[in-house]
């Protein structure tokens, strides 16, 4: 039973893949068929027609007959072939020949390809041909008038062409000819090669009439404008040669009989009519005498901006030189006064040695404009540079300068920085004379004697010679911290003290009414006696707030707020 149904469905398949193919097919048929008609409802054999109203002899014959053999074997032979294997290719799927069927479509569709690449072709050479015909008519007369033209320009202006007059009415003659073979090649019926005539025709002509405009303009530069130049260009080289220029190096005479040849050549070409050679090469010409003309005004600028530059160097050099002594004298100094770096010295004599070989430098380069061997251009050049370098030794001279003032700032400031520690001490013994205490404690005598010692070490250091300000501020640093500390304790043993005689006043009410009290203020007024300022503050602080609360802090902002 299963073996049934799926028979069944199995031919249900076949018979809708059978239809579906077959349906494809038809489609495919159809389309091949309206390219077909297409193809033989194009209006071949109308436009084939057109060409007998043209001259029908010689190639429009040829090609007259060609197009329409093919026409013919295309309408009698191809198309029908396509026809008979449209009906093998319909016969095929009716009888479920689909590959078969598919192959052959294949084969027809490449067949109306080709067949339509013919007519295409066919079309074309047939407007080639026509609108060839077109064109000369239209072109013929442009090129007539432009014949016409140039003829009479040459005849109106043949004495500014010079030689190139025989050689450009030459040309002209050639060109009407031209015409005549133009005018028997259409009688003929060679309308594409009368096409190829036009063109070449119109290329002489635009040719001819732009050697007619270009061709004085060149000869009038050729022969009157440069030989003027070379001359002025030679005369300005010798003056200048005279008066001491050196440009040997410039090769002027040489360049310049150079340019000669070059403008014959270029004459000659005129008169040849290779016009567009000619012109490039005039430009070349043109642009090498420039050149010359720079070079020249070159050394002329070189002389006046080298005699500036000679005196500018000359000027920097004295100061250099004035700089350099008044280091020198600075160095030795310092050597005396400090304890100055190998390397910090070697700077110094590296300068020294550098100004030297640029006082030499300029000195060759003075030889140098003396003898007038050199050219001005190289010689204000080796000043230019000569002038740099004197820059960056004005730098190194002005950062080793600095150098030396930096090691002098160090030594002011140490002697200012140890004046005001000095200073800050007077104050603190100022203010515990002021203050009308008993004494200081012992510990207070013993910072003030460390302090005292340390800025005398670094008064004794400052004054050594030579002076080593590395050590010198290693000790006033530690003096610094030391001022510090005196100066801060010198402000806690007056605050202690001053709070103790405040707190003992504020005690007093409570000595009769507490024996605690009055024996912790005999024993803070003891402690007070010896110097102990500290010890005698907790005595009394304790004391007091044993019976009166609150009290030791309510004293000491009083105090803050009264200070």
């Amino acid at each position: 039973m299963e073996f049934i149904i799926a028979l069944i469905i199995l031919i249900i398949g076949l018979v809708v893949y059978g239809m579906f193919s077959r349906k494809k097919i038809y489609q495919e048929i159809d389309r091949l068929e309206s390219r077909k008609m297409e193809l033989e409802n194009m209006p071949v054999a109308e436009e084939i027609s057109k060409v007998k109203e043209l001259n029908m002899t010689g190639q429009t014959e040829e090609l007259f007959e060609r197009w329409r053999e093919q026409w013919d074997e295309i309408v009698a032979t191809e198309l029908p072939k396509v026809d008979e294997l449209l009906f093998e290719t319909e016969e095929c799927a009716d009888k479920y020949r689909f590959k078969k069927a598919k192959q052959l479509s294949i084969h027809i569709n490449e067949l109306l390809d080709k067949t339509k690449a013919e007519i295409e072709n066919i079309l074309t050479e047939l407007q080639n041909l026509i609108g060839s015909e077109q064109n000369n008519r239209h072109d013929i007369e442009e090129l007539n008038q432009l014949h016409r033209h140039v003829k009479k320009k040459l005849l109106a202006h043949r004495y500014s062409y010079g030689k190139a007059e025989k050689t450009l009415e030459a040309a002209i003659d050639h060109a009407k000819k031209q015409f005549a073979v133009f005018e028997e090649e259409t009688v003929n019926g060679n309308y594409l090669q009368a096409r190829e005539t036009v063109l070449q025709l119109k290329t002489d002509l635009t040719t001819i009439d732009t050697c007619l405009e270009q061709i004085p303009k060149v000869l009038v530069e050729c022969q009157t404008t440069l030989p003027a130049q070379f001359s002025e260009l030679i005369d300005g080289f010798m003056g200048m040669t005279r008066d001491g220029y050196v440009l040997d190096h410039l090769q002027v005479e040489e360049t310049i009989e150079f340019l000669r040849h070059e403008t014959d050549t270029i004459i000659q070409q005129i008169e040849e009519l290779y016009v567009e050679e000619a012109m490039a090469k005039l430009d070349d010409v043109n642009e090498r005498l420039e050149q010359l003309y720079d070079a020249l005004e070159h050394e002329v600028y070189s002389y006046h901006k080298m005699n500036q530059e000679s005196q500018t160097v000359s000027h920097f050099l004295k100061i250099l030189q004035d700089k350099n002594r008044e280091l020198r004298d600075e160095t030795l100094f310092v050597q005396q006064s400090y304890h100055f770096k190998e390397k910090d010295l070697e700077l110094y004599y590296k300068m020294d040695r550098e100004l030297k070989r640029l006082t030499n430098l300029y000195y060759n380069i003075s030889d140098k404009v003396a003898e007038h061997n050199l050219a001005y251009s190289v010689i204000q050049e080796e000043l230019e540079d000569v002038s740099k370098q004197l820059k960056q030794l004005q730098q190194s001279q002005e950062s080793y300068s600095d150098m030396l003032q930096a090691l002098r700032k160090d030594e002011l400031t140490a002697k200012e920085q140890i004046e005001d520690l000095k200073s800050q001490l007077i104050e603190a013994k100022r203010l515990i004379q002021k203050s009308n205490l008993p004494g200081v404690p012992e510990y207070y005598k013993v910072q003030l004697e460390k302090t005292m010692h340390l800025l005398k070490d670094a008064t004794l250091k400052l004054q050594e010679k030579p002076l080593n300000i590395q050590a010198v501020q290693a000790l006033l640093s530690e003096a610094v911290e030391a001022v510090k500390e005196t100066f801060e304790e010198t402000e806690a043993i007056l605050e202690e003290a001053q709070l103790v005689e405040k707190m003992i006043q504020y005690g007093n009410r409570y000595r009769s009414q507490y024996g605690s009290v009055a024996q912790a203020l005999r024993d803070a007024e003891e402690l007070f006696r010896k110097y102990e300022y500290k010890e005698a503050l907790n005595e009394v602080a304790s004391a007091i707030e044993q019976v009166d609360p609150g009290a030791v802090e309510k004293i000491q902002q009083f105090m803050i707020t009264n200070r």
